[in-house]
């Protein structure tokens, strides 16, 4: 049995006191990880991964607690809304640890019930992109971006699915209008620039490609004649 001492400290971390019944718990860790700074793409943010890792590992750890002390607890002390973000909070921590199995496994359970969530959309894609599914997920993106056409994470995305895909022109097009509605967007002049060498690099394959062409031709001509 975890120490009272253990307990507190959890439960500290959600502003909420020993004693305190699950359903309050619940409300305090869903307005912990639902906070506005959570709502970007944290995965690749350290800092942000870290601080949504602590908390959501937290909570775990007290719902543990809860059922050790044969509390009443099961899946009744959650809404509907609250049990899509609790299966959503579950994919941003797998896929923050890596697991994307299992981050596609809640991030489905979430979008069952909730298909508005637009930063689901973003990870579900984000996901078949790691997968090399591009189409489906240029699907996700492209209805991230018709929901909220401002929402610069949403292009970002959609552009690096279309650069691992190979196509760098709509890569290129993508990352433009991610720069135009957020010019200090992380890395975007850097990944401008990768994507232009990876189509002048395309282009002049296609030249050695062409004179090799011309050469072979020239020499069959040769040997007809």
């Amino acid at each position: 049995m975890e120490s009272t001492e253990y307990l507190e400290e959890l439960l500290r971390q959600f502003n909420v006191g020993r004693g305190a019944p699950i359903s309050e718990v619940l409300e305090k860790y869903l307005e912990k990880t639902l906070q506005i700074k959570f709502q970007r793409i944290i995965f690749a943010q350290e800092m942000l991964k870290e601080e949504f890792v602590r908390l959501h590992e937290s909570f775990l750890k007290i719902l543990k607690i809860y059922q050790a002390a044969d509390r009443k607890l099961d899946m009744s002390v959650f809404s509907k809304d609250q049990l899509g973000k609790f299966f959503f909070n579950q994919g941003v921590y797998a896929l923050c640890k890596d697991n994307y199995l299992q981050a596609g496994e809640k991030f489905q359970e979430s979008y069952k019930i909730n298909k508005r969530n637009m930063y689901l959309l973003i990870y579900m894609g984000i996901i078949l992109t790691v997968r090399r599914n591009y189409y489906a997920a240029g699907k996700y993106f492209a209805e991230a971006t018709q929901r909220d056409p401002n929402y610069d994470e949403g292009w970002f995305y959609m552009a690096e699915n279309y650069f691992k895909a190979g196509n760098f022109p709509k890569a290129m097009e993508y990352y433009e209008i991610t720069k135009k509605l957020n010019p200090a967007f992380n890395n975007i002049n850097l990944r401008i620039k990768e994507t232009r060498e990876a189509m002048a690099a395309r282009h002049r394959g296609k030249r050695k490609d062409s004179l090799l062409k011309r050469i072979v031709r020239y020499i069959r001509d040769a040997f007809e004649r």
